[in-house]
């Protein structure tokens, strides 16, 4: 029985639908949905099985594969589509987590333009928050929660609990770096009320995280530690290598907090070797730094410094670059 575009949709709804909790079984029917929808020269089903592909190569770690799948997918994509605002949206946020901010920043740009003349608000808020985590990366504080709080403004236009929980996410992280953790708390709040309409491992991931984040703030470290765990233990049951890795960093500076030195050094060497595996400057930044605090407290300078160097060297990285 020959294929017909239909078929091929709900091959793409299913990978759709299982992204988030199942990404390498949504991987495989991307994949195949998009090898069958060039079989029979179906344009549009080819697009969104690669955008969907990309995806899952992104949360999965593999940043270059997910990057030419992409870009190669972006060469189809219709001018002015929901697809190529989507496929921008996402190879920004490829090049971000390699530590490519400016041309990040540019693509997320570019989306917006796109979405806001299209009226394309998913990808819309996804650029926003983008944005927000390229100034957050950069430090400024009151500048990313601006991008967050305008993806925020945009949120009645969705109707994705997810979206709406990453935006919250974001808001939490900004109000915690500018120490003003009753707020953070309070958005923290709205988080955790809309996580309870859905069924996701990466809001769960990201709460507890969230959580012992605030905890840290607050002086309560055992409250962190036992979210840290549990973030850590969720992570398990889902491919998310960069959200394992932030769990065991948490962990870590937990230890370092009640000077647990050979704790910490476990849980960030760990940390570490993931971070590694996926090249992700800004993981291998926060972890070099916390190993650098870790080896000071064991007294072991030189190995110290060894990492404050790498962090330095990364954090440059990470900087702006002056065109």
């Amino acid at each position: 029985m020959p294929l017909i575009p239909c078929d091929i949709d709900r091959l793409i709804a299913s990978a759709d639908e299982i992204l988030a909790l199942q990404t390498n079984e949504s991987l495989q029917l991307a994949k195949l949905a998009q090898m069958q929808a060039h079989s029979i020269g179906y344009i549009q089903g080819e697009v969104r099985a690669g955008l969907i592909f990309g995806k899952a190569q992104l949360i999965l770690g593999e940043l270059q594969g997910a990057l030419n799948t992409l870009q190669l997918t972006l060469l189809m994509a219709e001018d002015g589509s929901l697809e190529k605002a989507q496929l921008l949206e996402q190879i920004a946020r490829g090049h971000f987590d390699l530590g490519d901010s400016t041309l990040a920043a540019k693509l997320w740009q570019e989306c917006t333009q796109i979405a806001l003349v299209q009226q394309h608000f998913s990808p819309l808020i996804h650029a926003h928050i983008g944005l927000g985590q390229i100034h957050f990366g950069f430090e400024n504080y009151p500048a990313a929660l601006y991008s967050h709080y305008q993806a925020f403004e945009y949120l009645h236009t969705s109707s994705s609990t997810e979206l709406r929980c990453q935006v919250y996410a974001n808001i939490v992280l900004d109000l915690l770096s500018l120490e003003r953790q009753s707020e953070a708390a309070a958005m923290l709040q709205r988080l955790q009320d809309a996580a309870l309409t859905q069924r996701s491992l990466s809001t769960d991931i990201e709460t507890y995280r969230l959580k012992g984040l605030l905890d840290l703030a607050n002086q309560q470290v055992s409250d962190a530690r036992s979210h840290f765990a549990t973030a850590l233990k969720i992570c398990h049951l889902q491919a998310n290598p960069w959200s394992e890795a932030m769990s065991l960093l948490g962990l870590g500076r937990c230890d370092l907090a009640d000077q647990a030195w050979a704790a910490a050094l476990a849980h960030l060497n760990k940390a570490l070797e993931i971070a590694c595996g996926l090249q992700n400057p800004h993981l291998l930044c926060k972890i070099h730094f916390a190993l650098s605090s870790c080896y000071e407290g064991l007294n072991e300078l030189h190995t110290a410094k060894i990492h404050l160097t790498e962090y330095l060297q990364f954090k440059q990285l990470l900087q702006p670059k002056v065109s």
